[in-house]
């Protein structure tokens, strides 16, 4: 069995005997096996039509290659674990169906009666929380995606290739959109937080009109008053913490904060535990007014206030609107951001709208409540100037893995992909890192099988512009892979600036490993040195 490296944080294993069929039943046995029997270090599983990836640690990729050595892929499931459940789904056909059938040579009665005549089997749930991949789509519907993502909306039906799928929120997408369903398809408070699962067969009954569409539940509201006032709230300020895991299998992004080493120093100089709720700005900084006294830690501004535990007295207004110094500045509070926990973290999924608070960005007028604080460093006459310690306005190398499709590419693009200098292009966002430079261009015009991705993957969509996938990214993605920046450094891609100029730099997976240990000795260093000013 043949496990390919997806960056330094998971393994990926591609079926390629058989017929599509044959593959999907393939990956599903081995799917149900792998999660009855994981093993602590496996983070997520995430399948799709003809692929499997097991998510882990960085630190833990040995491990989990040595378990994964001696898995053998059962040759049949039990009785119990093949029932299949059917969803019939009401669709109102429209959009770009009129284009669609264009595109295909086919009147659009001809199109509907294509589509809602098959029977679609759920081969994967990714790319955003409850998304369903769905197999089945009739040959005389295949359409290659479009070159560039556009804005689609929540409910949207939507084909791709041979695949079809519905979206669950209003995201972007690159799929032909054919029609709208009410149907709510993630809801993170039920039990069950997706409502369709692998292996589930889906047919799609066409109507006149929907009813309304009804919105998924949001976190409890947090209470109209708290210690913590938003003044003014800047352009994009959320509750974040180290995100989530055990759940991309059903779509939902680790999320969490852009960068996770600067968010961990800020909870450390006041000793937090490095997963509490904090503030992640962008851009500019908030105005806070702190209804009761506490202590805060800042980092990413220049400020000379940063860097140190820094004591809020009651009715203090904090000021921070100033350009942060990358992209992204934290601002931590003694006992952390106390918003509920949901799917095991406090951190704001903002594409999907739901945890931290409301399931939104900041506001003004919003109130937050902090926890206990614990006992952590003196505020005394010390700082800590890492992790921005980092020349600004110098070009930032990257290191990276080679990726899984990247011999589709051709040798002048993978040349200069090694050898240029690239920019951070202003359309950029928590999803990817979207880079202004040469173009990528492929030798092949093959329609990818939509499979996972993990932070840090190097997608190329067809217009040619690599996109760096980061803390927001979907789960499963149908752009080819053409590398992976390594764990290690993407906490300094997410510090750069719009405009700021990189390169990048190819890595074997044991050097990717070796930064990962080199980072996490800085970590322990600092730990240890703010021990001492306890």
């Amino acid at each position: 069995m043949v496990w390919h490296a997806l960056g330094d944080s998971a393994w990926l294993f591609v079926a390629n005997a058989g017929e599509a069929s044959e593959k999907f039943a393939q990956i599903l046995r081995m799917r149900k096996q792998l999660n009855s029997v994981r093993i602590p270090q496996i983070r997520d599983l995430v399948s799709s039509f003809d692929s499997v990836a097991v998510h882990f640690d960085p630190r833990d990729g040995e491990a989990v290659m040595e378990w994964l050595k001696s898995f053998e892929i059962p040759a049949v499931l039990k009785d119990a674990e093949t029932s299949v459940r059917t969803h019939e789904i009401p669709l109102r056909y429209g959009n770009d169906l009129g284009k669609v059938a264009k595109k295909l040579g086919r009147k659009v009665n001809e199109v509907i009666r294509l589509h809602s005549a098959a029977t679609y089997t759920v081969a994967a749930i990714g790319f955003s929380p409850g998304f369903p991949y769905l197999i089945g789509l009739p040959k005389e519907l295949h359409l290659p995606r479009l070159d560039t993502p556009r804005p689609v909306c929540a409910g949207s039906v939507a084909i791709a290739g041979n695949q079809a799928g519905i979206y669950p929120f209003d995201s972007q997408g690159g799929w032909h959109v054919i029609g709208q369903t009410s149907l709510t398809l993630f809801d993170p408070q039920n039990d069950s937080p997706s409502l369709l699962a692998l292996g589930d067969q889906v047919k799609f009954t066409s109507v006149e009109s929907l009813p309304s569409r009804i919105t998924i539940s949001k976190s409890p509201a947090t209470k109209a008053h708290g210690a913590i006032e938003i003044i003014e709230a800047g352009p994009l300020i959320s509750v974040q913490d180290l995100g989530r895991h055990g759940y991309q299998s059903i779509g939902v992004t680790q999320g969490g904060v852009m960068d996770p080493i600067a968010a961990k120093v800020a909870n450390r100089l006041l000793g937090n535990p490095d997963d509490h709720a904090l503030l992640e700005c962008a851009i500019l900084g908030p105005v806070l007014k702190f209804h009761r006294a506490c202590r805060i830690a800042m980092l990413g501004w220049s400020d000379h206030r940063c860097g140190r535990p820094i004591e809020m007295a009651a009715g203090e207004v904090l000021d921070l609107r100033s350009a942060t110094i990358g992209s992204y500045a934290y601002l931590a509070i003694a006992g952390g951001i106390n918003v509920p926990q949901l799917l095991g973290s406090r951190s704001t999924d903002l594409r999907a709208e739901f945890g931290g608070h409301d399931g939104r960005r900041l506001q003004n007028g919003d109130h937050l409540e902090i926890a206990k604080p614990p006992c952590g460093p003196q505020p005394e006459n010390w700082h800590v100037r890492w992790p921005y310690d980092h020349a600004k306005g110098r070009t930032q190398t990257l290191r990276y893995i080679c990726g899984i499709q990247s011999d589709w590419f051709s040798p002048s693009s993978l040349d200069a992909f090694a050898n240029s200098e690239f920019r951070i292009s202003s359309r950029s966002d928590r999803v990817g890192i979207r880079l202004d430079g040469p173009k990528m261009s492929r030798m092949t015009d093959a329609e990818m099988v939509s499979q996972a991705v993990v932070r840090g993957s190097i997608q190329v969509p067809p217009d040619g512009t690599p996109i760096v996938l980061m803390a927001e990214c979907q789960t499963i993605g149908g752009y080819p892979q053409m590398g992976h920046v390594i764990s290690a450094d993407l906490p300094k891609l997410a510090r750069l600036s719009t405009g700021a100029s990189l390169r990048f730099r190819e890595v074997t997976l044991d050097e990717a490993r070796e930064a990962w240990d080199e980072l996490e000795r800085d970590m322990k260093f600092l730990r240890t040195g703010l021990e001492l000013l306890r």
